[in-house]
């Protein structure tokens, strides 16, 4: 990013998809498809986080950001009708949480707008970190997210992803009556590995939460479970109902991809004994391939 800048070029997705794919894969697993990429624009990669006690799986779409005027703006598909809507649906088919990676550029792109993690002015540490930020596709609502705040706000720096929330997430009280105890102690204590990737993300989506008048949606009917499903499965089998503004239970859409166990597919690539037209022939059109990150549960 920083180079194209300099050199006064536009930079965008598919480009820096590609470099940062070329860099991660001297560390991760990364298994690109042969199909085409997604016509509209940035095609999606799905991602998995994977320790030795859990795993969690995102549905990944590109958006780069445009500045006018020093207003923030990126382009997550609304107004073509489709692509929202089908990165969502993706990731929904495929029990995945979609997520926008926002290619934020550098901070003299971004005039080096003060982030909110003790901003030290130019050469900001934690700005250079947010040249790539990870933002629930929940959150991005192009009407909200047209500055620097909302966008640090609901997002989250790609290197910071993994690193144990130092404060626990904003509860609403009547929303911790409907949850188990394994629940409230995900929510309020640091996590590790996997687990703090999915905390990351609920953690956003609460905050938001938090700010919105909506009642609390009551409980839903318990469902009753046969023994044997502890270590397989969901994580948190049993969710709130919640629905706040989006319309959407919310807690399901974020955590039901933090699973005990990765898909068989996650775990072929990680032993590299798989055949990527196979893998590629059980996902979505506009699936571009597949990251596997393995994540120590020290943080």
């Amino acid at each position: 990013m920083a180079a194209c800048e300099k050199a006064l070029l536009r930079w965008g997705e598919t480009s820096i998809t590609e470099i940062v794919m070329s860099r991660a894969a001297a560390a991760v697993n990364v298994v690109p498809f042969t199909q085409p990429a997604e016509t509209v624009s940035g095609a999606d990669w799905v991602w998995w986080w994977v320790d030795s006690t859990s795993a969690y799986g995102m549905l990944v779409q590109a958006k780069r950001l445009t500045l006018r005027q020093d207003r923030w703006r990126f382009d997550f598909g609304y107004r073509t009708g489709s692509q929202h809507a089908n990165l969502s649906s993706a990731a929904a088919s495929l029990n995945l949480i979609p997520v926008y990676a926002l290619y934020l550029g550098t901070g003299d792109y971004r005039n080096w707008e003060p982030c909110p993690d003790d901003h030290r002015g130019r050469r900001c540490p934690s700005c250079v970190k947010r040249s790539i930020s990870l933002m629930p596709a929940l959150l991005a609502d192009p009407a909200i997210v047209n500055d620097s705040a909302t966008t640090y706000e609901r997002s989250v720096a790609l290197e910071e992803l993994w690193t144990p929330s130092s404060r626990g997430a904003p509860l609403i009280p009547v929303l911790m009556e409907q949850m188990d105890p394994e629940l409230i102690d995900f929510l309020l204590t640091p996590q590790t590995g996997a687990r703090a990737v999915a905390r990351s993300a609920i953690d956003r989506i609460l905050r938001v939460r938090a700010g919105q008048f909506a009642a609390a949606a009551p409980p839903a009917p318990s469902i009753m479970r046969g023994g044997g499903h502890d270590q397989l499965g969901s994580v948190f089998p049993d969710l709130p109902s919640d629905t706040g503004h989006w319309g959407v239970p919310y807690f399901k859409h974020v955590l039901d991809p933090l699973q005990h166990v990765a898909p068989d597919y996650v775990l072929e690539i990680e032993s590299r004994e798989f055949d990527a037209d196979e893998v590629a022939s059980t996902m979505p059109e506009d699936v571009a391939g597949v990251v596997v990150v393995r994540l120590s549960q020290n943080g």
